[in-house]
């Protein structure tokens, strides 16, 4: 099944002028129900193949292109945090999505970073995304999640490796609880194969939560 409702709206940009919208790549209609991998031409999505998901669904509100590109990188590596104004707006259009629309959620739960990298970062940007987000839409963050170990940056890995790199890399943080058949929402910056959410959610579900699903601004 392929998934083909159309792409997630981002009229609610406020921040970004209408020039400045036109630069925003939406992510395709045509699109794996489950990861998001863009489908066209396919008929079994090649990064869902062999796997078993933790996850129910990771939407992506566009795709990890052009200007999104740019922001993303000032926000998370040149720290300008102001870009949370322009980037928050697109997770919660990305709400809008027809395979997550009308979902409760119990909690919303950033991705965490390892203590060093925050250290060296100083803020973690799934923290500040999710802060937004629960803000906009009544919903409480909870930070049920902790990054046991550094692990090397995702970037140039493939999806093997990328599962490989998160082995044992998270956990329930401690003294952490959540109701028993919690819906969980899972947020992070970008998502390119799904590895780094799908490590987290399986976290989750051994936990007790009864269903996760991710949203993030952008998918590689």
């Amino acid at each position: 099944m392929i998934f083909q409702d159309g792409p997630v709206s981002t009229s609610d940009m406020e921040t970004l002028c209408t020039d400045c919208r036109t630069g925003i790549v939406p992510s395709p209609g045509n699109c794996c129900p489950v990861c998001s991998h863009t489908m066209t031409g396919m008929l079994m999505c090649p990064n869902c193949e062999g796997r078993r998901w933790h996850l129910s669904v990771i939407v992506a509100a566009c795709r990890y292109e052009g200007l999104v590109r740019e922001l993303v990188q000032r926000f998370k590596y040149g720290r300008d945090q102001s870009l949370i104004h322009t980037l928050a707006p697109l997770l919660k259009a990305a709400l809008d999505d027809p395979r997550i629309n009308g979902k409760h959620f119990d909690a919303i739960v950033p991705v965490p970073l390892h203590s060093l990298r925050e250290r060296e970062r100083e803020f973690n940007q799934s923290v500040l995304l999710a802060a937004h987000l629960g803000k906009r839409l009544g919903i409480p963050v909870r930070e049920y999640l902790k990054r046991t170990r550094p692990t090397a940056p995702q970037a140039g890995f493939d999806r093997a490796a990328r599962m490989k790199n998160l082995e044992g890399a998270f956990d329930l943080a401690k003294g952490k609880e959540f109701p028993p058949d919690a819906c969980l929402l899972l947020v992070d910056d970008v998502s390119t194969t799904g590895s780094t959410l799908d490590a987290c959610a399986a976290v989750l579900i051994e936990a007790g939560a009864a269903e996760v699903c991710a949203v993030t601004v952008a998918r590689g």
